[in-house]
């Protein structure tokens, strides 16, 4: 009896891991976001929505990155993520992520405004159309 107990317990845990790994459709996250910088090119100067609309992840969250010091009210770049993190203790989650950078800078004070807005349901569509249509100037990943 214990021999079968183990065995549906390796057999559902087995199960549980795939389907994890698959839930994406992308085998490997962070190889998957390489390949993107390597071929960044094709979306530097056009609107994220080229990018966004090609990503074969699903955005789950984003976080705006004012840094410029003499003036936050610009958004410089932001974070991308295809893991929404539950609570604060999941932030580690987040990463692999894609860091856009924005030329002309973004209103960061909209940004907020929306991230604020994001936090319990992450990625949404006024998020979506806040930046679509905002020019990328660099692309990177965080690991």
């Amino acid at each position: 009896m214990k021999k079968i107990i183990l065995i549906i317990i390796i057999f559902f845990t087995a199960i549980i891991k795939n389907a994890n790994a698959q839930s994406s459709g992308v085998p490997d996250t962070l190889a998957y976001l390489q390949s993107i910088v390597a071929n960044k090119s094709k979306y530097i100067g056009k609107p994220f929505s080229v990018l966004m609309n090609s990503l074969q992840i699903q955005i789950k969250f984003f976080s705006p990155v004012a840094s410029i010091s003499y003036n936050k009210n610009l958004e410089t770049s932001t974070l991308f993520s295809f893991i929404f993190p539950r609570n604060s203790e999941e932030i580690y989650l987040t990463y692999p992520s894609l860091e856009i950078y924005w030329k002309p800078y973004l209103n960061a004070v909209q940004s907020e405004l929306l991230y604020s807005q994001s936090r319990s349901v992450g990625w949404y569509p006024a998020v979506e159309g806040f930046y679509g249509n905002a020019l990328i100037s660099d692309i990177k990943v965080l690991e």
